[in-house]
């Protein structure tokens, strides 16, 4: 476990996708980059996505790939490659971090996204997708956090809600926040099996919701 701020920012998870091998950062950030390294065990890719560093919005990955909309450039597309496959979906809802919440077993997407998308994504990763929100959220990506190991989640979540995650995606998920209150989880921590990096304003109880939920 890592606190960290990205140019005093404490929502890191805007600026970053992690899964169990790899993760990629949209900014230049040498502190960012050796704590994905050295606690989550990871490599990292450093690229903008469709001009933006906001890549945790911008991309879903699991450890088979990474998926992205058609907005990425070709030098972009050509960083990535270099460490992971890609595949690019043509669709108008173009974050598709925000829109999908996938572990290396499953995952649930946007209730309103289109169903050809959906499968692109289920296909390429290897999983099966579910359409579904987090505490009512259709952006779940941000609304929750899923390792292969546990999971945390929007307090307002549903028993229904965290039996669709349980089921889909094989891990008992709990409910928190971060950074203070933040409860768009998404936004303020990465994680994987390995260990967690969250925003530098989450408090001591939060951690230890964090900490019971990713590592049960």
């Amino acid at each position: 476990m890592k606190l960290l701020s990205v140019r005093g920012n404490p929502l890191i998870g805007l600026y970053a996708k992690v899964s169990e091998n790899f993760a990629v950062i949209g900014i230049s950030d040498e502190k960012l980059e050796s704590s994905l390294r050295e606690t989550l065990g990871v490599d990292v890719v450093s690229t903008t996505v469709a001009g933006s560093e906001l890549v945790g919005a911008m991309v879903v990955l699991n450890s088979r790939g990474l998926v992205v909309s058609n907005g990425i450039t070709t030098k972009e597309l050509e960083r990535l490659r270099s460490k992971v496959d890609v595949k690019i979906v043509d669709t108008p809802m173009t974050c598709l971090g925000n829109n999908f919440c996938v572990n290396d077993r499953g995952g649930i997407s946007h209730p309103d996204l289109d169903s050809d998308i959906i499968g692109e994504v289920s296909d390429f990763l290897g999983i099966e997708i579910s359409r579904g929100t987090v505490g009512g959220i259709k952006t779940v990506g941000m609304a929750a956090v899923i390792t292969n190991r546990g999971g945390i989640v929007h307090p307002n979540a549903t028993e229904w809600e965290l039996k669709k995650i349980s089921k889909l995606m094989g891990v008992e998920a709990l409910k928190g926040t971060a950074n203070f209150g933040n409860d768009m989880v998404g936004s303020s921590i990465l994680a994987n099996s390995k260990g967690y990096l969250v925003g530098r304003d989450t408090t001591g109880l939060e951690l230890g919701i964090i900490d019971e939920a990713l590592f049960p």
